[in-house]
């Protein structure tokens, strides 16, 4: 619902909204299946970095990816067009997006080892490690992957409840017009489901400073990260509340301790201060592009402390052959990270920009393949020579000017939590094996 009370759009004609969600997804699997193939071209094996087996060593990982995104996009791109030609506003019918959101979970939890049962199965053994709210339990390159690529769709998760919404209602109208005043309780549901991503990714995190046993203080600023999102999410709800309630009752609730100018620039802070420190963590920790150090200058008395000065640096050793890719990325990845906090604010529906959700969910899942990309290019650079980029602090001459300060330092390999799992192990692997 727009500012002036009026409704929105939430699909283009062309992508009802009980498909968005189902679109958006077969996208993205497509965008892990292409991850997969770029970085097999590139010389770097995904299936080492994510501790897992392929199917057949002669066959590359992204080969069933790929067959699994077509099987998806054939049910989607065949439902939808059925859809798009026999319904009408006059005749509504939503027995066929129902046909569509219920093969795609009968070809996810198909029981039989036909269908790509392997790869479906590892899939939902990741997905279960990491939504595990245990403190304690080991947290896996793998599932780090899959929960920062949930944060991507933490949107769709809000779209899915509107899809679902529609399917039981059986109105296809707007969500926001479907749903009354007299139970605007449930106007916060899809709201519910867009932290849930970000709470999974706090939780490991957290999981992993407790399994450093306190040493890593990282961790903790990675998790304060992901909690940064919070106040976006929780303040765009109010705002969204604020709303549709004015444009109910045609007043403002004397009780508000904020008024909605104070709230909206409340929450531009929160945007800002969540893209800023997302964009800086990507480049600086998750891609290990740059990183500042401090130069020890030469003083002229013995006694004086040394002058240091902040220097930007960047890492070493690059995969690529060529930097253009990494300048890239960071471009392309300041950009859209801006463009997907704004996407986590549920009222921005605005009806200058019809369809523009569906374009931003879109952008975010490009974005998101980019950051796979380095993410993974990066873990492989670290493993493969066993290094990372380290501020040299042990420096036993305070007067040398080290204009080498960004040095390259051994890591354990392979570190004890990067070991390769035999998936054999595995209860649905052993029964397959079993059988």
């Amino acid at each position: 619902m727009d500012a002036d009370g009026s409704s929105s759009t939430w699909s283009p004609p062309w992508l009802p909204a009980v498909y968005r969600p189902l679109v958006v997804i077969c996208v993205g699997v497509w965008g892990w299946a292409l991850n997969l193939f770029l970085l097999h071209r590139h010389h770097i094996d995904p299936a080492a970095l994510l501790q897992i087996h392929p199917v057949d060593k002669h066959i590359p990982l992204h080969q069933p990816v790929f067959i699994l995104a077509g099987m998806l996009s054939f049910n989607a791109l065949v439902n939808l067009s059925w859809y798009m030609r026999i319904v009408t506003p006059e005749s509504p019918s939503l027995w066929l997006p129902a046909i569509a959101y219920l093969s795609s979970l009968l070809l996810l939890f198909w029981p039989r080892k036909q269908l790509l049962f392997k790869e479906r199965a590892r899939f939902l053994r990741v997905l279960r490690r990491a939504c595990s709210m245990n403190l304690v339990s080991p947290v896996y390159f793998a599932d780090i992957i899959l929960a920062d690529i949930l944060t991507s769709f933490s949107n769709v998760l809000g779209d899915l409840f509107v899809a679902i919404w529609i399917l039981v209602t059986g109105d296809d109208r707007n969500y926001s017009d479907a749903l009354p005043m007299k139970i605007n309780s449930l106007a916060w549901h899809p709201d519910l489901f867009l932290p849930l991503p970000y709470l999974i990714r706090l939780r490991q995190c957290l999981s992993e400073y407790l399994e450093s046993r306190g040493q890593q203080s990282r961790h903790l600023f990675n998790a304060l990260k992901y909690a940064s999102a919070f106040p976006v999410i929780i303040l765009s709800a109010v705002q969204r509340r604020a709303t549709s309630y004015v444009a109910e009752t045609g007043s403002v609730p004397k009780n508000w301790w904020l008024d909605e100018v104070n709230i909206f620039r409340l929450w531009m802070v929160c945007v800002f201060i969540n893209s800023m420190y997302s964009f800086w963590w990507d480049i600086s920790m998750d891609w290990s592009f740059m990183h500042f150090t401090y130069d020890t200058g030469i003083t002229k008395h013995v006694n004086a402390k040394p002058q240091t000065t902040p220097i930007l640096r960047f890492r070493r050793h690059l995969h690529f052959s060529s930097a253009f890719p990494y300048f890239t990325a960071m471009i392309i990845d300041f950009l859209l990270r801006t463009t997907w906090s704004l996407k986590l604010s549920s009222h921005l529906y605005l009806k200058q920009l019809e369809g523009s959700l569906v374009f931003i969910e879109l952008l975010e899942v490009l974005r998101r393949w980019v950051w796979v990309i380095f993410r993974m290019e990066s873990e492989w650079v670290k493993r493969t020579h066993g290094m990372l980029p380290m501020t040299n602090n042990n420096n036993s001459n305070p007067n040398h000017n080290n204009n080498d300060i960004l040095r390259m330092e051994r890591l354990e390999y392979p570190p004890a939590k990067l070991a390769p799992i035999r998936e054999e192990d595995d209860p649905i692997q052993s029964s397959t094996h079993s059988s």
